[in-house]
């Protein structure tokens, strides 16, 4: 199904981006810090390398912060992007409804 809008508001843009970078990268540094806790690399915070269970326990405050820091850079780029779009016109968002008689998992 495709929705017509005339704007997307600055809330949304931010809850979308950010929800896509923590689930995208919380992964990666989690994966990162168990392979530092394994030594076969290290993470690096303030400038200090972190190995072992000190990098597994720092990955995913590592990720969090990551993923928060690119959500402001990049949610405020696009919410300004997306606002700059609207002044030319509607624009069309593709979605899938919720199907009610499904249960969810």
């Amino acid at each position: 199904m495709e929705l017509q809008v005339k704007r997307i508001s600055v809330g949304t843009t931010f809850k979308l981006v950010g929800v896509g970078f923590l689930f995208s990268v919380l992964p990666f540094t989690v994966l990162a810090g168990c392979t530092a806790a394994m030594g076969l690399n290290s993470l690096s915070w303030n400038g200090e390398p972190l190995t072992g269970w000190t990098a597994l326990i720092a990955s995913p405050f590592i990720g969090v912060f990551l993923s928060a820091f690119f959500t402001m850079i990049f949610g405020s780029a696009i919410a300004f992007g997306l606002w700059v779009y609207s002044l030319f016109g509607p624009y069309g968002i593709s979605f899938k409804p919720i199907d009610h008689d499904k249960p969810t998992t």
